[in-house]
């Protein structure tokens, strides 16, 4: 028997084999899957500007002109998975009661297991949390890796909000952030003596659960991990992108906000190119503040990225979660996902007002923060143009205490390294002064001062803000 023909009958014998069938539809798919299905979903961009829109803090001031509708089915949330964030929860509630919200719910999921340790601790807590008629709901907490110890391996355990479907829309942030209602020197205080804010007044965001109801999630772009599109031979956006100065965007948003009544949300702004959202799958949205509608049926879909099912390693590999993946990571997979699908709206809310990182007064260009979110891409990375750091601080309302490795304000600062290797001083003497001071290390300098001096006062207002409601463990 010739040699070709035992290789003919050979390969006869292998296609009359289930498994050999199986293994080759198998490999089949993925190739198919990798070099067209992948292919074609990233450079898809049909129908994004009807699902995605900007709604600029205009909108957001004309929307909340409205009266609040069925107060008691909204509620404000947060989440714990330990006493420090629980604390911090029940702190930033009480400061909401302070400034008269009118939204009636204000809730923390926590892990279950806190209320049976340290019972001091959570007596203490449970008793502030009463007194201020704020709910506590015990939650089962959410992790992929018990062995995982990174700060974010249980923030899983915020996907829980998306379940709890006894209200109509809910208003989330997460616990390590704080309430900012500035009062500038140049505002009328008259025991001022230069620009620095003196008080922080309290505020609420009640104006969020006023957005349209046809916005099943609004939530701030992640602008400082977005990546930024530089040089025009790169953008496959060809027209010419005119960012509008401050006094032609006023003249915009004016126009936006008269067009509003009659044409409705869908005149809101969409993205300009498209293919950005595309590029940062994973970190187009920021996820520490969120308005969203709960359904089991959201839930149910969101953990899917969470606990990837079996059929996905065929279905739907793009979406398999990462062992680096996270919170933040999941939701965005999700987004992406039904936005392509058009199963859903989205807005963006403007991160300059409700997305403020503190570590954004400790970077050195600033210009992708100052932007809207439709103009990023065509930004230049190294720029400050626009950046007025007071200006920012009188209108943001909600701040996120952000600025790794610097520990958190209630965290111990544990020395020189990393804190003050990591942190911004105001150049105002000479560098002898600063290399006597600081002896191991060089510091950063910035001539911005005014940065500087916010990003202390922050942190300065949040160890007032806790005064007599911080319970040590």
């Amino acid at each position: 028997m010739g040699g070709n023909e035992r290789s003919k009958r050979g390969w006869k014998s292998h296609l009359k084999n289930w498994e050999f069938k199986l293994a080759f539809f198998i490999i089949a798919y993925f190739v198919f899957a990798h070099v067209v299905l992948e292919n074609t979903y990233t450079l898809s961009e049909k129908g994004l500007a009807s699902h995605l829109k900007v709604i600029p803090e205009e909108a957001i001031d004309f929307y909340d002109q409205s009266p609040l509708q069925n107060p008691d089915r909204l509620a404000y949330m947060q989440y714990a998975t330990n006493y420090d964030y629980l604390n911090l929860a029940i702190l930033n509630f009480v400061q909401l009661r302070q400034a008269n919200t009118q939204v009636p719910n204000l809730v923390i999921l926590y892990d279950q297991i806190l209320q049976f340790y340290a019972s001091n601790r959570w007596s203490k807590l449970y008793e502030v949390a009463n007194f201020h008629n704020i709910t506590l709901r015990s939650m089962e907490l959410i992790k992929t890796n018990y062995n995982d110890d990174s700060p974010w391996a249980a923030s899983f355990t915020k996907l829980h909000i998306f379940n709890q479907d006894d209200f109509d829309r809910i208003v989330f942030f997460d616990s390590d952030s704080m309430f900012v209602n500035a009062t500038l020197a140049n505002e009328g205080d008259e025991d001022s003596s230069d620009d620095l804010p003196q008080r922080n007044g309290n505020c609420h965001i009640d104006e969020l659960f006023k957005i349209p109801m046809e916005f099943d999630f609004a939530l701030p772009q992640a602008y400082w991990l977005n990546n930024v599109v530089e040089g025009k031979e790169r953008l496959k956006y060809r027209q010419k992108v005119d960012i509008p100065n401050a006094q032609r965007r006023r003249l915009r948003m004016k126009k936006l906000v008269s067009e509003l009544p009659s044409k409705g949300w869908q005149s809101l702004p969409s993205l300009i190119y498209e293919q950005h959202k595309f590029d940062n799958v994973d970190n187009f949205f920021a996820n520490h503040v969120m308005v969203v509608q709960p359904s089991k049926k959201l839930f149910s879909e969101i953990i899917k990225y969470v606990h990837n099912p079996f059929y996905w390693t065929l279905t739907n590999r793009r979406n398999m979660r990462k062992p680096t993946d996270y919170d933040m990571e999941v939701i965005n997979k999700y987004l992406n996902s039904e936005l392509h699908k058009g199963a859903i709206n989205v807005g963006i809310l403007p991160h300059r007002v409700y997305g403020v990182l503190t570590g954004e007064f400790g970077e050195e260009w600033h210009e992708r923060f100052v932007v809207d979110p439709q103009y990023l891409p065509f930004i230049k990375k190294r720029s400050n143009k626009g950046w007025d750091p007071l200006s920012v601080l009188s209108s943001l309302k909600l701040v996120h205490f952000s600025d790794s490795p610097i520990p958190k304000p209630w965290e111990e600062e544990g020395g020189e390294q990393p804190y003050d290797s990591k942190r911004i001083f105001c150049k105002d003497g000479n560098m002898s002064e600063y290399e006597e001071k600081y002896p191991h290390f060089r510091p950063r300098l910035t001539d911005d001062c005014a940065s500087v001096a916010i990003w202390a006062w922050l942190r300065t207002q949040f160890h007032r803000s806790r005064s007599n409601l911080w319970f040590a463990g």
